[in-house]
């Protein structure tokens, strides 16, 4: 009885310095997005090795059963680690623990098989408690055939199924955890994207631009800003009717996204305004952007709900951002160039 409780104390430590340790980070590296396989390069090597410094303390446990084999809880930070932030994330775990903790040893040896194994099925995709099930296979498998030539007395055997099922059991508590914490993560950015965004065109708004705009200065990137106001807008309301003046609204957005790069920004700011953030201050190359919005829109087809066509132009105005400004005082000089166009005839580009 007494070894139970000991065997209950160690789990109890482990389980709680693990998943302490894992949250703790990992809601660290999700203060701007969900830390995940496809998270940059630095963070997900930061985790790795945060997992690999709780399996080198994880390691102290050990249950022997020779001078160079043993039992210890060491891979389930990295078993964990492989399924949420994928391969490359435990790998610097895993590298961690080999070069602090014996190197070239049988233990790692069978380790480094067991993640091996587990990564074949790519977890970090496919991310259920079918994987993990065949993770636990994989795991439990590779453990027998690593200790099968020790278990020669029932006190050692004994033993050794109980430290393996408090094993499975810790690595179990981890794993489901860490994914309630995962989901969270998840769902909270998912419901601040979705606040971000502009119901009808899924253009960011007022809001998501200006969150969007506080990550880029970070990189201290020069861009640069556009206006489009859409050409006698309130005619198509007018004439048309407003669920067609809707519909308008969403087909212009699409064919700005289709003509802006994947780095460039499309905001809706009200009525029939958009804001568009350029990843470049480059006046020339935003007002070819600009001119090629322009065209694409004014060759686009629209269409009556009794099935009139009608088409629509737009205006722009474009200017560099000024970094001494925000966003409103950025937009007003943008405005400033938007205006220009529209005393000038609407359906033009012109640059401040």
């Amino acid at each position: 009885m007494h070894k139970f409780f000991e065997l209950m104390e160690i789990l109890y430590i482990n389980i709680s310095v693990t998943y302490a340790s894992l949250v703790f980070v990992y809601f660290l590296l999700s203060s701007d997005r969900p830390l995940n396989f496809c998270s940059p390069l630095s963070k997900r090597v930061l985790f790795g090795l945060l997992c690999g410094g709780v399996s080198l303390y994880l390691n102290n446990d050990k249950f022997s059963l020779s001078d160079h084999v043993y039992y210890s809880f060491e891979m389930i930070p990295l078993v964990v680690c492989l399924f949420y932030v994928g391969w490359l994330s435990m790998l610097c775990g895993f590298l961690l623990n080999f070069f602090f903790s014996g190197m070239f040893t049988v233990d790692k040896l069978f380790v480094g098989l067991m993640l091996a194994g587990i990564c074949y099925f790519r977890p970090w995709k496919d991310n259920n408690i079918r994987t993990f099930g065949v993770a636990i296979t994989i795991v439990v498998t590779l453990r027998l055939l690593a200790s099968l030539p020790f278990l020669t007395t029932w006190p050692v055997i004994w033993q050794s199924l109980v430290y393996q099922g408090i094993t499975l059991m810790c690595m179990f508590i981890c794993y489901h955890g860490l994914g309630g914490k995962f989901k969270y993560v998840q769902n909270f950015f998912q419901t601040k994207e979705s606040s971000s965004l502009d119901f009808l065109t899924k253009a960011y708004n007022r809001m998501g631009l200006e969150e969007h705009l506080k990550r880029v200065k970070k990189g201290s990137p020069q861009v640069g800003l556009a206006m489009l106001d859409i050409d006698f807008f309130k005619q198509v309301n007018d004439n048309y009717g407003h669920p067609v003046g809707d519909a308008v609204l969403v087909r212009v957005a699409e064919v700005i996204r289709m003509m802006i790069r994947k780095e460039d920004v499309l905001a809706r700011f009200g009525g029939e305004e958009f804001v568009i953030l350029f990843s470049s201050d480059n006046i020339y190359q935003m007002v070819k952007s600009c001119e090629r919005i322009r065209q694409a829109i004014a060759k686009t087809p629209f269409a009556a709900t009794d099935g009139t066509p009608f088409s629509i132009t737009v205006s722009l105005g474009v200017t560099r951002y000024q970094k001494g400004k925000n966003l409103q005082e950025n937009i007003i000089v943008a405005d400033k160039a938007l205006y220009l166009s529209k005393t000038h005839g609407r359906n033009k580009t012109t640059s401040i």
